[in-house]
Formats: structure tokens, C-alpha cells, sequence
């Protein structure tokens, strides 16, 4: 079993779906199951991204609860969009979305920290289906309240997801080729890096457009989860990390 997660721009529309649900296809002929997780739909200014959704009403600023749980839709609409289009494609799957992923936090709203993990239900899922979607960037307290888990916290739920079931690999498809020499609209002379290791990930990490969350390499380190970045839709290696 592996993990892919699938960011922003991959769950996009319809068409960009389309080829995140081939990858889907792939993983499941070549590990049997596969746990999906994706981010909201699109970037800033498109309307069900995080940031359109937390920009709705200016009083989100003073009520973080609220706006964590208008925060976590994103997610939700990507993962259950995403579910619907995989089977009408006769690809059986299973959403787990609160108490179902298995993710509990503190209540500290708008970056919460993991206090503990279940894997029952996904568990019970995997026995039923080869397809489990988890939406990202999300928790829930102990009393079921909406969390989310900071900017690019869907790639610590992928993360997360590989560790409590020790997975071969998290496949991360992005918009990218892979971690770049360089960033290519500054350097045109920019190449792909084949392998890297997480301390070199780490690094590209602090800069200024991470193409991971930091906490989400961290956690891979600590538990030497390999890493397959690689640009949705393609099937040119990418970049490995270990």
C-alpha cells in the first residue's frame, strides 16, 4: 500500500481529476490499495480554495473556531468530489473524514497540533476497499470540533497517514516536476533533482515557496518515510527523497 496526496492545482477541474484518478489506477494495480489525500480545489481567488473560503467574512479574524470549520470544506468538497467522480469510474472507495481519519488534536484553531491517531476505521475501510480518501489539513478534537493543522497541512496528513500504516511511499503530485536546482521562472538553467535526501528537502523547505510543509518533512525524517514528488499527470520520475 502506498499514499498519494494530491495538491491544489491537481484537483483543480475535472480534466486535472481525471489524470489524478489514473494515478489512483496505477497505485492500486501495483500496491493493491492506496490511501488518497487531496487539498481544496485550486489556488487564491479561485472560490473553493482555503484562502477564498477564509476570506468569506472578515469577522473570521476574531472567531478561529468558525473559521477552521469553513477552513476544513475545502478539503471536504475536494475529497467527496473526487469520491463521486472515482466511482462513477467503477473505482470503489470509502470516505474517512472526521472521527473516520483517525487524526485528534488539541483545540489550538487554525494550527493545531496532533495529540493522538486511530487507524480503526480506515482499517476496516481497506478490508472493503482498495481506495480510502482522507481529506487534508484537518483534525478534530476529542469533542469533534473541526480543526485544521496549519498552511500546507495536507502534507502532514499524508505523512501521518504513512506512518500509522507504515506505507512503502507517499507519492506527493504537485504542479512541479519535482525539487528544482533552482526556481525555474528565476533560472531558466533550473534541472530536476533526481534523489535527495530529507535534509536537503528540509532546506528547500524554509525557503520561500515550500514544496512541502515543514513539519511534514520533519515527521517523514523522524520515521524514514520515502518520498516520490512527482507533477500530477505525468509519468516522468520526479524526484525521490530518503
Amino acid at each position: 500500500m502506498i499514499v498519494q496526496k494530491f495538491g491544489g492545482i491537481a484537483m483543480r477541474d475535472e480534466k486535472s481529476r481525471a489524470a489524478c484518478i489514473q494515478h489512483i489506477k496505477d497505485a492500486i494495480r501495483l500496491h493493491n490499495s492506496v490511501i488518497v489525500v487531496v487539498s481544496a480545489m485550486g489556488r487564491a481567488g479561485e472560490p473553493y480554495s482555503t484562502d477564498s473560503l477564509i476570506h468569506l467574512s472578515e469577522a473570521f479574524k476574531s472567531a478561529p473556531e468558525a473559521q477552521d470549520l469553513a477552513a476544513s470544506c475545502g478539503e471536504l468538497l475536494a475529497s467527496s468530489v473526487l469520491a463521486a467522480e472515482l466511482i462513477k469510474e467503477q473505482i470503489p472507495c470509502q470516505l474517512a473524514y472526521g472521527i473516520h481519519s483517525g487524526l485528534f488534536t488539541d483545540d489550538h484553531f487554525g494550527n493545531a497540533t496532533i495529540i493522538k491517531t486511530s487507524t480503526q476505521y480506515i482499517e476496516e475501510f481497506l478490508q472493503q476497499v482498495p481506495c480510502v480518501i482522507v481529506p487534508g489539513f484537518q483534525g478534530i478534537t476529542t469533542n469533534h470540533r473541526f480543526t485544521t493543522l496549519g498552511r500546507g497541512g495536507s502534507d502532514l496528513t499524508a505523512i501521518l497517514m504513512a506512518v500509522n500504516f507504515r506505507v512503502k511511499m507517499v507519492e506527493f503530485y504537485k504542479d512541479v516536476p519535482g525539487v528544482m536546482t533552482d526556481d525555474p521562472k528565476l533560472n531558466k538553467e533550473a534541472s530536476i533533482l533526481k534523489e535527495i535526501s530529507y535534509a536537503e528537502l528540509a532546506s528547500h523547505c524554509i525557503k520561500g515557496h515550500p514544496i512541502l510543509q515543514k513539519k511534514a518533512v520533519d515527521l517523514a525524517t523522524t520515521h524514514q518515510i520515502p518520498l516520490h514528488i512527482r507533477q500530477f499527470g505525468s509519468s516522468d520520475e520526479g524526484t525521490i527523497v530518503r
